[in-house]
Formats: structure tokens, C-alpha cells, sequence
């Protein structure tokens, strides 16, 4: 499993949208590898061959590295504005008398207006080489960060001013250990059909009962529901045969249709399938998601057209 890198950006501006839940709390490293950044190390500072403890304030190369040497003001445009001065260079030529002149330089304070600023220091990140995951490492001398709301505006910085100076940036715990990258679940338990497919009993041939006399009534209920034009039509495969979800966003639902079990349609209180698609079949049907279990008898078909119409 690959350390967990965020690359592919010239900044972050949410954590929450480019770290994973499972960081909160955790303790943070920023570090590259020396041996395949040594140009860009060099470009903030660093000799062309780096010994073990070197350690610098980046040079700036740009606005993230900037905003850790200098920081940033923030202009209150919500007071007055206020009198500040500028020191001009006034260079002229004089009378030096008999018909001769001098070169004369004076400065001037000229005034002009602008808003007032409040300072907000900057992170001070200095960067650093290090022995760590077996090879050396560039790191940031600050302890390790840790990923809570208190320190946002901190970790994004340091986030940014790596990816500023490499282009990416990897993530290690206190210990110099790689913070291994998440890994993706993909639930394979549904075969959603193509925009606009109508559903079929071909496609539904495996989980149609085989009688004459009910696979009529089954298909029947399954034509009724997809004739309302749901957006999304997803064939439950492996463990969740049987069921079909109907998705419909316009009015923030889904029909589970359950041809085996429990004899029912189940209204879902959740119109996205991108939702709907990552549950499992015991979240599906539980009480916090289902909004009515319809009953496949009686007036079944006048509950859905009022559902659905």
C-alpha cells in the first residue's frame, strides 16, 4: 500500500475535501523525497548535495512560500481609511552660479489614503533533511501538525508552500512512517443500466420467478415503476439478487423493489444514487432510510401512482 500523496494541484483550499475523515486528530508530517527533488530543493536554498540536519527558511518563490516568510494583511475595509506617506526621490538640476548647475536630490513625503491593515504573521516552516522510511527526506521542522480545526489555517499552509515548491506532497506520521493511502471501497453489488434503458425481463431473467403465474405479476409491478421515468434503473447482482433500485431525484426518492423478500416496495427517503450506491443492504432497509413499505397487494398500484405521479 502507497503513502497517502497529494499532488496534481498548484494549492488546496479545504482539508476536508482533500483529507480523509480518518486523519482528524492524527499527527501530521509534510516530506518529499531528497533524491528525486534536488533541483527544487536547490531553487528554495538547499546545496546541490544536502547533508543530514541542514535546515532553512524556503526562499520565496511564490504566493505560499510568501505567505510563510512574510505572512499577510488583512484590509479592513469596514473603517476609515487613514493618512500614510511614500518618500519620493525629487532629483533635479540647479543654479550653481556663473552660468553652471548641480545635480540636486531631495525627498519628498507624499501622502495618500488607503484602508488600514491587521498583520497576520507568518507559519515560519522551515524545511529540513532527514533519515526517514529508509532514504532521506525533506521535512518541516515544525512538530508533527495535528489535523483538527484549531490548526486548519496552519496545515493548509504547509500543504501549499510543498506543493508550491515540489509539485506534491506526502504525508508521514510522528515517527517518519508513511501515512498509507485510503483505499477506495467499490461495492460491486449493482448493475446499473445505461441513461435512458428501459428495463426488461431479459435483464431480469435470473430473478423473475420461473411460474407462470406469478413472473406476469412480478414484471407487471416492474413495468409500473420504471414507466414514471426514474433516472437511475440499478440491478442488485452477488447478495443483493432480487432487489431493483428505481431512483427518482425529482422527488427525492427511490423505489426498492424486493422480488424476493418481504413481499414489498420500499420508498427510500434519498433521491442520489451516489448515496444509495454505498450502503449496504442492512442500511438500505433500515428504518432511518425507509420512508413506507408498501405491500405488493390490494391497491398497491394506486400507492404508487400517488407516490409517483
Amino acid at each position: 500500500m502507497g503513502s497517502f500523496v497529494i499532488n496534481n494541484k498548484r494549492r488546496i483550499r479545504s482539508l476536508a475535501s482533500n483529507l480523509p475523515e480518518s486523519l482528524k486528530a492524527k499527527n501530521i508530517i509534510m516530506a518529499v523525497d531528497l533524491a528525486s527533488n534536488i533541483s527544487k530543493a536547490q531553487r528554495v536554498g538547499f546545496a546541490a548535495d544536502p547533508a543530514i540536519g541542514d535546515t532553512l527558511l524556503p526562499k520565496i518563490i511564490g504566493p505560499a512560500t510568501r505567505r510563510n516568510s512574510y505572512g499577510r494583511d488583512i484590509i479592513r475595509r469596514d473603517k476609515e481609511k487613514e493618512t500614510l506617506y511614500r518618500t519620493h526621490a525629487w532629483t533635479r538640476q540647479e543654479w550653481a552660479g556663473r552660468g553652471e548647475t548641480k545635480t540636486v536630490t531631495s525627498y519628498v513625503s507624499v501622502p495618500y489614503k488607503r484602508y488600514p491593515r491587521d498583520h497576520v504573521d507568518g507559519f515560519d516552516i522551515e524545511l529540513t533533511i532527514r533519515e526517514g522510511d529508509k532514504k532521506k527526506l525533506i521535512i518541516s521542522t515544525l512538530d508533527s501538525i495535528v489535523y483538527s480545526a484549531d490548526n486548519t489555517e496552519l496545515l493548509t499552509g504547509a500543504i501549499n508552500m510543498y506543493l508550491e515548491i515540489f509539485g506534491y506532497v506526502e504525508l508521514y506520521d510522528k515517527e517518519l512512517s508513511p501515512i498509507p493511502a485510503p483505499v477506495t471501497v467499490r461495492r460491486l453489488n449493482w448493475d446499473v443500466l445505461p441513461k435512458g434503458e428501459k428495463i426488461t425481463q431479459e435483464k431480469l431473467k435470473g430473478v423473475l420467478s420461473k411460474s407462470k403465474r406469478v413472473r406476469p405479476v412480478e414484471w407487471n409491478r416492474q413495468e409500473k415503476i420504471s414507466n414514471y421515468g426514474p433516472s437511475e434503473i440499478a440491478i442488485g447482482t452477488a447478495g443483493f439478487a432480487g432487489y431493483i433500485i428505481y431512483v427518482f431525484p425529482q422527488k427525492g426518492i427511490a423505489v426498492l423493489e424486493s422480488l424476493k423478500y418481504g413481499n414489498a416496495s420500499y420508498v427510500l427517503d434519498d433521491g442520489k444514487w451516489e448515496d444509495l450506491s454505498k450502503l449496504t443492504k442492512q442500511q438500505l432497509l433500515s428504518a432511518r432510510l425507509v420512508k413506507s413499505r408498501e405491500i405488493h397487494h390490494g391497491s398497491w398500484a394506486k400507492r404508487i401512482d400517488g407516490l409517483l405521479g
